[in-house]
């Protein structure tokens, strides 16, 4: 690639995908159809497929929407599960280990056995605010109930796993639980992308109420680099 095709990729880049937690605009009708082909196909370039690639990659919404279309995320502000587990201030230090021990079981074999949460959403609603905030380097939720659906029409269950490397860890004093753990997965695509193994480094973040509030997650591997292994085809 010469030095002014990389000026226009970048400028490209910096144009239609400005940070990796951008996000679509959310507009409606045909806007919405042009809006997921423009940024499918911006992200393609982004992660350095290439023009080409990106432009074979132009009939991929059509594909993604019917398939997607199937399993809708439903409502934000749907409430999940059960009564929340409350543990209020004055006995969070007897709380703190219990839910670091229920989030180590759903991390690594899920909340009913579906396998570790990151990868199946099978998680226990109850200790999560219905409001949680999710981020990490791609995406920015505020919806237990989008993120859990979300997980669970993201990854192929029998092609993936996810290991618990270290922790969880309870700081009493800034209220946060946190843990290393490595992924490994297909996604449940029509191409069938698989995502080499990485590592997360998870922070839950504890309301007055012993509720997570916050998921944050950071990972081992670049944005670019899980954008390009979402776009690779088996």
């Amino acid at each position: 690639m010469g030095a002014r095709s990389r000026t226009l990729t970048t400028a490209l880049c910096a144009a239609l995908l400005p940070s990796a937690t951008s996000h679509a605009p959310a507009t409606c009708g045909e806007r919405t159809r042009a809006s997921r082909r423009h940024w499918l196909r911006a992200a393609a370039v982004c992660a350095g497929i290439g023009v080409e690639r990106a432009n074979a990659l132009d009939a991929l919404p059509a594909t993604v929407r019917k398939y997607t279309a199937l399993a809708p995320l439903g409502l934000a502000t749907a409430s999940v599960g059960g009564a929340k587990r409350i543990c209020l201030s004055e006995v969070l230090p007897e709380c703190l280990p219990l839910l670091a021990k229920t989030l180590a079981r759903d991390i690594e074999k899920g909340a009913t056995g579906k396998g570790g949460y990151p990868i199946s959403g099978d998680l226990t609603p109850e200790i999560f605010r219905d409001d949680c905030r999710f981020v990490d380097p791609t995406n920015d939720v505020t919806s237990l109930a989008k993120y859990r659906k979300a997980l669970t029409i993201l990854f192929d269950p029998n092609e993936s796993s996810v290991t618990l490397v270290k922790g969880p860890v309870v700081d009493e004093a800034k209220r946060t639980i946190s843990a290393t753990v490595r992924s490994v997965g297909t996604l449940q695509l029509p191409w069938r992308p698989r995502i080499e193994p990485w590592e997360s480094y998870l922070v839950w973040k504890i309301d007055q109420d012993g509720l997570i509030e916050q998921q944050s997650q950071t990972w081992n591997v670049t944005a670019t680099s899980a954008l390009k292994q979402t776009f690779s085809i088996r």
